[in-house]
């Protein structure tokens, strides 16, 4: 799937997920898990990253850069680099959320 990546969405959190879920339905509210945030970082490279607001960038520089990428390639790399992580633990299940709003799974 194909996103737009700018200087103001360029952004991921990394997570460890549970090692396991509650049972049963959740139909009451919800069944509290915790999952654990161990990194955060701009996953693509060469894109501005802008310390001001987009009106204040249009106003200041002009054109904001708005590259597409495919999930499917940016995982091609991110994958292998996060498997090289301190924290990435062996079977364990880790959780990428985008800013630009794609998502990422994979298992250390």
């Amino acid at each position: 799937m194909k996103y737009k990546v700018d200087g103001w969405n360029n952004f991921c959190r990394v997570f460890e997920l549970p090692k396991s879920y509650p049972s049963g339905f959740c139909f009451d509210g919800g069944k509290p898990v915790n999952i654990l945030m161990v990194d955060w970082f701009n996953p693509v490279c060469d894109i501005p990253q802008p310390a001001v607001s987009k009106e204040v960038w249009k106003d200041k520089v002009g054109e904001i850069k708005v590259t597409e990428i495919d999930l499917d390639e940016l995982e091609n790399t991110l994958i292998p680099f996060l498997k090289n992580k301190q924290y990435v633990k062996s079977g364990r299940t880790y959780l990428v959320l985008y800013d630009f709003g794609g998502a990422t799974t994979f298992i250390g």
